[in-house]
């Protein structure tokens, strides 16, 4: 991406190559991020990296989405660190 804004910045070649290169890397990095995240969290084919690796023996319980735009909470928090609300006090 930097000779992209090389060649065609003609006024300010290097200021121009040098932004293409910095929004090209940061894109890269975030598409590698994405499916990285992805394949680790299991929202992405892995059978490539199972197959090397093996699976590991904790797996997760799956669980069905009901609703996507009205997520259900996981339980990750313990009662004790996050208690459960009390909805008696408000009228």
């Amino acid at each position: 991406s930097w000779g992209y804004g090389y060649l065609f910045g003609k006024p300010v070649r290097m200021p121009t190559a040098s932004t293409a290169a910095t929004i090209g890397l940061t894109f890269a990095g975030m598409v590698v991020l994405q499916d990285t995240r992805g394949r680790l969290m299991g929202y992405k084919e892995n059978a490539k990296e199972v197959k090397l690796y093996g699976a590991h023996p904790e797996q997760p319980v799956l669980m069905g989405v009901h609703d996507p735009r009205f997520p259900v909470a996981t339980g990750r928090a313990s009662a004790s660190t996050k208690p459960p609300l009390d909805w008696t006090k408000y009228d």
